[in-house]
């Protein structure tokens, strides 16, 4: 344990930022050197008169740059490789990876290098034919990528039926897709009266009215669809019903089963947006499965194998519906991106893909575990399997102040005004655990954030 103890006197920077930059600081005159143990984060924020979540921002800072590194239980070091530069303004923006959005619902990324160098094998056997990736083509019958979407779509408990599939770049634009040939502008959907941003999105751009109906802890409930239906002239129901982002419910089969018999009754199309379900050791059978002439099924690859592999598989629910779903695709995006489906397909066909998903649920329990820990008897919202949880705000806590604070701390967090369709949004936030993060970097965060649920905004910001 280095003796280290910053001056932070001289910056006018904000006291984490200033941190972080001394780290840098006396690194380069040698002050700290590399292996070098750091401070505690409480032990420091007692000496240096700050709060222990300014420090924590600090060192999570630190390791954003690549100066330190942590690991659960052991400490943090200065980092072995860090190599401080002359000046950090010269560094060009092609030497930096670019940042993740963190404003999305990450996934944990992968970290075992044999499964690593799997994913790279993969990217070399490609590369050895890239001229037939490089033009036009459909994908509705293509072999080994029809292959792959029926093998995705069975492990998802679905009868794949080929004349009904359709490869699409990302669940996004099969939403547009889909709703643009069933809707027209003005049309109602039904949807959670929390659900996924993207749908709101969708909804604005088009021209739609999203009604939310209310939901208890197995999801929409169906006297409320009853309603709806009753009273308006629906044109389709929304679902994320799999760790529903942003809550992180499961519908389970018997309200699935209520809520397929509403729709097929007054004839409203099912929109199942199913990312989630491959994290589950067993999900519930799909809303295609029980209603599959009724329903949309959208099985995206973006959370269970990574968010920048843009390729989800669709089974429409019959053959005229895929047909229409491959010219509005084929309107307004042309085609999937070759090398992506080619990559994915070999994935799935290989077992790559069902490695990096057993990986990601892993990872993702793991760290449900962590958040488990620190938060205790928060009043929240998650799934053991999921990556992200939904954190009801206490204690005077506004979701804008909340979620400004907690910014710096390197989670994803997003406030309830993003999924909220109907009704004033309530004092909560979504808080994604994946994406680049590390456990330690984690565990750190969720440890400030408790902190943090324990005092007032007031106290909080006079440590920033």
């Amino acid at each position: 344990m280095t003796n280290w103890r910053p001056d932070l006197t001289r910056s006018n920077a904000p006291r984490y930022l200033a941190l972080a930059d001394q780290i840098e600081q006396d690194i380069a005159a040698g002050r700290l050197k590399a292996g070098d143990r750091l401070p505690a984060q409480r032990r420091l924020a007692a000496q240096l008169g700050l709060d222990f979540t300014t420090v924590a921002r600090g060192y999570t800072e630190a390791q954003r740059r690549g100066v330190i590194s942590s690991q659960v239980g052991s400490g943090t070091f200065v980092s072995e490789t860090y190599q401080p530069a002359p000046n950090r303004a010269e560094t060009t923006s092609s030497r930096r990876p670019c940042p993740a959005d963190t404003s999305m619902n990450l996934p944990p990324e992968p970290d075992d290098p044999a499964l690593k160098s799997k994913m790279r094998n993969s990217l070399t056997a490609l590369s050895a034919d890239l001229i037939p990736l490089m033009r036009y083509q459909t994908f509705d019958g293509c072999e080994p990528a029809l292959e792959a979407t029926i093998t995705w779509l069975q492990r998802s408990g679905l009868i794949a039926d080929p004349e009904r599939i359709q490869i699409t770049p990302g669940a996004q634009a099969a939403l547009a897709a889909i709703l643009s040939g069933l809707t027209q502008p003005g049309d109602l959907i039904a949807c959670e009266r929390i659900t996924y941003p993207g749908l709101r999105s969708l909804g604005a751009q088009m021209g739609l009215k999203l009604i939310g109906l209310p939901m208890d802890a197995d999801g929409i409930e169906p006297d409320a669809l009853e309603a709806a239906c009753q009273t308006n002239e629906l044109k389709a129901l929304y679902l994320n019903p799999t760790l529903q982002n942003p809550t992180t419910r499961t519908v389970p089969l018997d309200r699935r089963q209520a809520l397929v018999e509403i729709a097929a009754r007054y004839n409203i199309p099912i929109l199942e947006d199913d990312p989630y379900s491959p994290l589950l050791p067993v999900a519930p059978l799909p809303f295609a499965g029980l209603a599959p002439q009724n329903t949309w099924y959208i099985g995206s690859l973006s959370k269970s194998l990574g968010a920048g592999l843009r390729v989800a598989y669709v089974q429409a629910p019959n053959k005229k519906a895929a047909w229409q779903l491959s010219r509005a695709l084929r309107a307004s995006h042309v085609m999937p991106p070759p090398l992506m489906v080619a990559l994915a397909s070999q994935w799935v066909l290989d077992g790559t893909a069902a490695e990096i998903s057993s990986t990601i649920a892993v990872e993702s329990a793991g760290r449900q575990k962590l958040a488990a820990k620190r938060l205790q008897s928060r009043d929240y919202l998650a799934n053991p399997n999921g990556f992200h949880l939904w954190l009801a705000l206490k204690n005077g806590w506004t979701r804008a102040a909340f979620a400004s604070q907690v910014r710096g701390l390197g989670l994803g967090i997003t406030e309830s005004d993003a999924f909220t369709v109907q009704g004033t949004p309530a004092e909560a936030v979504r808080l994604c655990l994946g994406g680049p993060v590390s456990r330690s970097t984690l565990d750190s965060a969720l440890e400030s954030i408790a902190t943090l649920l324990e005092t007032s905004p007031e106290q909080a910001s006079a440590y920033f």
